[in-house]
């Protein structure tokens, strides 16, 4: 029997984050962070838009709306006691053995399906001496059942993560099995089953995860790992989260035996403890999902205490065979689910009845792997379940509150003479610690902690103590409004796994889950009455944490003596400050490095170069010296001082009263940034049109038929892809490429010379500017529509990216800050400097990590003097100059070179009239960059050198392996036969399967024949030389627990490089090694079967149609489908 009912909770932010993995959803959330004030042209007035989607729903946005709608709510306080609605398609039920499970029929991606088991146990649930059993049982339990292995090659993908309050088993998979044809649903449901409930706990089992949990530990535990162990130490040091950590202790999981693991399962794992989620493009009916569930499920027998026999307080798990004689067991009542997850208790960070502890303690973590400052300020408040519109309203003010800091802080940081590299606020729920947490994070160079400090904290008392202005408020308002609509009008566009885990963590938080398409409606009737004594005394509340740090007792004594001031929440404290500081420094306090500079490894796969047998053999012999290199602890490096700094250092800089704060002035918001009178001069003088794509052709050609895709060339050379989609409703993406990238830099220090390109182009994104608007003004413009901009330099080319809405004139507010980007950026010193620091030190830090130091050895041996693939050092980075990077990067924007790709809910029409004015009008600044690039040569290195060895001073031990070789471009069968005429690609037919051998010879032909051939193979070879991989090495020997093969492919290069990565434990990494060569070399004596290649197929084909059905995935596709670099422009 299964007991049904129709009820859901809401995430937090499932009305204020975005809810795709792609596109203007996917960048919602940092809008959010950014949401900035709008202000009109010469006077203060709010936005009105209008927001319409194809299936005619019209939004019409604005703060000024909400106020009109106050006049039928003149009772503001008794509308905001409104419940919020539950999502209507939300099914939560309990089987009679206790299995919740929660069922939501979700469009997108069609055909497919996300089905989660969650077990409310994690490593909180553990002992003193069971530290790491959660996770090392989620190991056996998932990877021992052979019906969940019997999902490989079904098109299904399946894994499994624990966290502190959980462990969760899932399988993305589609309708119907790809073998079999037969729906898949059932035999998904059956794997669980078997993993959470019928696990057999096999010794052999045991011992290859054992050895793959203590190979994950040595992974895990980089530099960042153990910075985070510290903050979660120290935030939680009352309670368990601060010490049970999910990786837990490698000297008892390497001495557990199996029934250590069994006890924690038969303790945790019984149907009342666990919830099954499923989520997707359903198959059959919630009735019938729910047969299948209760069918499925009811077999489990619900977990009981048991006394006499194992003594009082151990569960029986829900197995349908009591594992002990029954005689000897006495059943006791029905074990119930743990109602408070994670199950702690919190010392909280509020003020209360005039209490005023003593300032939190500042804790310093000091290493020699840390290359910068970093503090973080914490405060730990209860949650507050969002089940009203009051608590919507709260949420929606706590992300203004985060706005206005952010965008504070950027100006600061675009300012002369400015040290910080970040200063964040992050106030948010967390189910996995299940408690609010407020954050302010300071990064800085080791020598500018002071004033990065002291920046912080005048912001953070700024906004503390003067609040919004009244125009912030009314432009946050209106901007967050129209964020919300547009979200509203995108929900068909949510991905399954991100409902899922929207209902996942408002379950745990207690939040009401809400239809996302009623977001809007309940976001604005949130916001009715929203007023600047609301919302500066909710900042006067959240921020007092790090504002008053040390003046606890007068912001206590204010509060007793005030509570009109504190009616949005009493004051809050620190509860814990932990910084994080570098071992060593120079002489001026900068970041050094940790031993010789060595270039750059991190544009590559972690690799080692293995070239010839017998060399690698004997390099790889466990009697090679890995500690050769190794130092006594205290070695200083040359030319370094120990880095000084005490608590009271810091304590001093945040309790500071000489920082003086001031109200924040206005800053005004451009509507537009090109003048009318100007773009039609521009227009009169360049006569933009568009020509013909190839010779001979239309103008203008139809959409392609089986891509959807329209081509355009400008007549200054630029070319135009685009594509309707409306995935993602009144939202588009839009892309500005160019070719060159690193590969078109040399490879000597000059003005322009090395790291020219990658410097450059960071340096105009420090700037932030273009034309005659400041970053500020630039900032604002893009915020208050919702336009999400970042331009990169990779190995081949510059892109700038946009996310925005269609609505309210959007692409030609993007257009027009395209054109300004090409022809009029703004370079400045002081972005320079900032791009130069901020290459300067991830080159300093470059020995400090085991991964890119190891790798940028191995393309050291590989690719000899050629350095286009690795840091610029300090001396080509101190050559570069302002005008050298304006010339190097200028070269690569000329229009001819110039490509703009955008798919999204556009018009064509109005794309093809807009394109011509602000594309069209772009003119060439010199002749177009030669995109022929100095070729890559992969060296043939000395024996001696084809496999080293070598050994990064750490406090804790780690090994990794890398083994990396040349592979062909993915058009290299293309560049043989010489270049495609336009209109010879033949589609390759699918055979019939009476085929005869003419006809299949002439198919492998066409196959062959075709420009993705090459790139299809290599792909394909990916999927299984990494699933031969796993299975010998990972599985079989049990050596390690990640192991990946990758290829480094190039365009413009005519080869690139495969690379194999691998972890392990110190004393095993040699002969993980050696098991990874020979499965390389296998496919010469062991060809690769059918089976396998059906598998790595089926795995592309469902990562396809998957991929597809998402914007970011066609502007992938369509980049450079112009660019000349190619063999054919098919793709």
């Amino acid at each position: 029997m299964a007991v049904r009912t129709s009820a859901g909770k809401l995430a937090p932010e499932a009305v204020l984050r975005p809810t795709s993995s792609s596109g203007l959803l996917a960048s919602r959330l940092k809008a959010y962070q950014q949401v900035q004030r709008q202000l009109a042209a010469g006077f203060r007035r709010p936005l009105r838009t209008t927001i319409r989607s194809r299936n005619g729903l019209s939004v019409q946005v604005s703060a000024a709306a909400v106020a009109e709608a106050e006049a039928h709510h003149p009772d503001v306080q008794a509308l905001l006691e409104t419940e919020l609605p539950p999502h209507p398609d939300l099914t939560i039920g309990h089987l009679e053995n206790g299995l919740r499970y929660v069922i939501l029929p979700n469009k997108s991606p069609p055909d497919r399906m996300e089905v989660h088991m969650e077990v409310h146990a994690g490593s909180v649930d553990e002992g003193p001496e069971e530290q790491g059993v959660a996770h090392f049982v989620e190991h056996v339990t998932f990877l021992g059942s052979r019906k969940r292995e019997n999902l490989l090659g079904t098109g299904c993908r399946s894994n499994a993560y624990t966290d502190f309050q959980h462990t969760v088993f899932h399988v993305h998979l589609p309708l119907s099995n790809g073998n079999t044809g037969r729906p898949m649903l059932p035999q998904v449901l059956d794997a669980l089953r078997e993993v959470a409930f019928e696990a057999e706990f096999l010794e052999t089992r045991i011992e290859k995860e054992r050895r793959a949990v203590l190979s994950e530990a040595g992974m895990m535990n980089s530099i960042e790992y153990r910075v985070d162990c510290q903050l979660l130490g120290w935030l939680h040091a009352e309670n368990a989260l601060g010490h049970r950590f999910p990786i837990g202790k490698t000297d008892q999981v390497d001495r557990w035996h199996g029934d250590v693991l069994r006890s924690f399962w038969k303790r945790w794992y019984y149907p009342a403890n666990c919830t099954l989620y499923v989520v997707g493009d359903l198959d059959r009916s919630i009735p019938e999902i729910e047969a299948l569930v209760q069918s499925t499920f009811d077999r489990v027998a619900p977990g009981r205490e048991l006394v006499n026999g194992l003594g009082s307080g151990t569960q029986l798990h829900g197995a349908t065979e009591v594992p002990a004689p029954a005689q000897s067991l006495q059943l006791g009542p029905l074990k119930p689910r743990q109602l408070v997850r994670p199950p702690v208790i919190h010392d909280f960070g509020f003020l209360v009845n005039g209490a005023a502890p003593k300032p939190a303690p500042i804790q310093i973590f000091q290493h020699r792997l840390l290359q910068q400052y970093c503090l973080s300020i914490f405060c730990k408040l209860p949650i507050a379940p969002i089940q009203r519109l009051s608590g919507l309203r709260r949420g929606l003010l706590v992300r203004m509150l985060i706005s206005v800091l952010t965008f504070r802080v950027n100006s600061r940081y675009s300012e002369p003479g400015s040290r910080f590299l970040g200063i964040e606020l992050d106030i948010s729920d967390s189910a996995r610690e299940g408690c609010m947490v407020s954050t302010l994070t300071i990064t800085s160079e080791a020598g500018d902690w002071r004033p990065s400090t002291q920046v912080a904290i005048q912001e953070v008392r700024r906004l503390q103590k003067y609040g919004f202005t009244a125009s912030e408020l009314d432009r946050y308002l209106t901007a967050l409004l129209r964020d919300s609509a547009q979200l509203a009008l995108s929900s068909d566009a949510i991905s399954h796994q991100q409902n899922l885990e929207f209902a996942m963590d408002s379950i745990a938080l207690d939040h009401t889950f809400t239809h996302p398409s009623e977001s809007y409606d309940q976001l604005s009737q949130a916001a009715l009455g929203v007023t600047l004594d609301e919302v500066n005394g909710l900042c006067r509340s959240l921020l007092s944490f790090a504002s008053h740090y040390g003046r606890e007792d007068e912001l206590a004594e204010e509060a007793r003596q005030q509570p009109e001031m504190w009616e949005q929440g009493p004051p809050t404290r620190a509860t814990s400050i932990v910084a994080c500081v570098p071992m060593h420094v120079d002489t001026s306090g900068q970041s050094i490095a940790a031993a010789r500079p060595i270039q750059r490894g991190s544009s590559m796969a972690m690799t080692e170069h293995v070239d010839d047998p017998a060399a690698a053999a004997a390099a790889l012999s466990p009697e090679d010296p890995l500690d050769q290199a190794a130092a006594s602890e205290d070695e200083i490096p040359e030319g370094a001082v120990v880095f000084q700094i005490s608590d009271s250092d810091i304590a001093n800089v945040l309790s500071e009263q000489s920082l003086e704060v001031e109200a924040k002035e206005e800053v005004d918001t451009p509507v537009f940034l090109m003048q009318s009178d100007r773009v039609q001069r521009m227009v009169a003088e360049h006569r933009p049109h568009f020509v013909p794509v190839r010779p001979g052709g239309s103008a203008t050609p139809a959409a392609d038929p089986a891509t959807g895709i329209v081509q355009r060339r400008l007549s200054n050379g630029v070319a135009l892809n685009a594509r309707v989609s409306d995935v993602e409703p009144q939202a588009a993406l839009l892309r500005l490429s160019c070719v060159g990238g690193r590969v078109s830099e040399p490879s000597t220090s000059a003005p322009d010379g090395q790291g020219a390109i990658m410097v450059g182009t960071r340096a105009v994104s420090e700037s932030g500017a273009v034309g005659s608007w400041r970053r500020e003004q630039l900032e604002l413009f893009c915020i208050s529509r919702l336009i999400n901009c970042a331009v990169e330099a990779t190995e081949e080319q510059v892109t700038m990216d946009f996310s925005f809405p269609v609505s309210g004139n959007g692409l030609k507010a993007v257009l027009e800050l395209l054109h300004l980007f090409v022809m009029e950026p703004c370079w400045t010193e002081g972005a320079m400097y900032r791009a130069k620091q901020a290459f300067r030190s991830h080159y300093l830090s470059l020995p400090k990590s085991l991964e890119r130091s190891t790798a940028d050895r191995i393309l050291t041996s590989m690719l000899g003097t050629d350095r286009r693939f690795r840091d610029s050092t300090l001396d080509d980075l101190n050559a570069l100059t302002l005008d050298g990077m304006r010339s190097a990067l200028g070269r690569l924007l000329h229009p001819e070179n110039l490509e703009v790709s955008i798919v999204g809910d556009v018009d064509l029409a109005e794309l093809d009239a807009l394109a011509p004015v602000y594309l069209g009008t772009i003119s060439a600044q010199g002749s177009p960059p030669n995109l022929t690039p100095d070729p890559l040569v992969i060296q043939r290195p000395a024996p001696t050198d084809r496999s080293q060895a070598w050994h990064l001073k750490d406090s804790d031990e780690r090994a990794f392996a890398y083994i990396a070789g040349p592979v062909p471009s993915e058009w290299a069968y293309r560049e043989l036969q010489g270049p495609a005429e336009p209109g010879s690609v033949v589609t390759p037919r699918v055979l019939p399967r009476n085929a005869n051998p003419q006809e299949v010879q002439q198919a492998l032909a066409d196959k062959r024949r075709h420009p993705l051939f090459t790139g299809i193979v290599l792909a394909l070879l990916v999927e299984v030389m990494n699933g031969r991989l796993f299975t010998t090495v990972r599985d079989a020997l049990g050596l390690t627990y990640d192991v990946s093969f990758e290829l480094a492919l190039f365009e413009l290069l005519k080869n690139g490089w495969f690379s194999v990565s691998v972890t392990s434990s110190p004393d095993k990494i040699h002969e993980t090694a050696e098991a990874c060569v020979r499965v390389l070399r296998a496919p010469g004596h062991s060809p690769i079967t059918q089976r396998e290649l059906e598998r790595a197929r089926r795995t592309l084909i469902t990562r396809h149609e998957t991929d597809s059905k998402e914007n970011s995935y066609w502007l992938g596709l369509m980049t450079r489908t112009h660019s000349l670099s190619r063999p054919s422009s098919s793709r």
